[in-house]
């Protein structure tokens, strides 16, 4: 029905949006990595979209790319996975990461995403196998090779990034997701993560 969204961002958290189109709200659902590569408040922003029809919901859901929604969409044909669970999937991993485990059957990194148990992971490792590569233009191997050594930098880029986006400086909020992510070790899920972060700069 929408195929994507452009006006001006008018508020954003790390779940949704409102964007006016020409005096129209849209409220957007949108994942925590989504966040962190929002304009500021008052910018353009164009965002592609998935409108999902429930028996007592009508939501739309925002992505930056359209791969990026043509994959969530993929997502929720696995049994066991909705909109939920497909949002905290493209949000928490790259498509290149996710296309990595998903060719090398690595559960565990699947199931570190929010939400997704072991289970699950394997569920989706065997019904998306024949799937995702079909949706990229690079070889399974290809992607493998670029996954990163230390995950916890690119959580540290991307809270850091929803800091900025919020109006904090560049050099504060990095300051901040990294004794963020210091002192919550153990924690893996992002919109906490920007929660502590934001406690620390306020």
């Amino acid at each position: 029905m929408y195929a994507y969204i452009q006006g001006k961002l008018v508020h954003s958290d790390p779940s949704f949006v409102l964007i006016d189109v020409n005096g129209v709200g849209y409220s957007i659902r949108i994942s925590v990595g989504c966040f962190s590569n929002l304009p500021q408040i008052g910018g353009q922003l164009q965002l592609y979209t998935s409108f999902i029809v429930r028996e007592n919901s009508q939501t739309l859901y925002g992505f930056i790319s359209p791969k990026e929604r043509d994959v969530f969409e993929v997502l929720m044909n696995v049994s066991g996975i909705g909109p939920k669970l497909a949002l905290s999937l493209v949000g928490h991993m790259t498509l290149t990461d996710l296309q990595s485990a998903v060719s090398r059957s690595d559960f565990r990194v699947i199931s570190r995403v929010p939400g997704i148990g072991k289970k699950t992971a394997e569920r989706l490792v065997v019904e998306m196998r024949d799937k995702l590569p079909n949706m990229f233009s690079k070889t399974p191997s290809d992607y493998a090779i670029s996954v990163p050594s230390d995950p916890r930098s690119q959580t540290a880029q991307d809270i850091a990034g929803a800091l900025v986006n919020l109006g904090y400086k560049q050099v504060k909020a990095q300051q901040a997701a990294q004794k963020t992510l210091e002192d919550f070790s153990e924690t893996e899920d992002l919109s906490i993560l920007i929660r502590e972060s934001l406690k620390l700069i306020s």
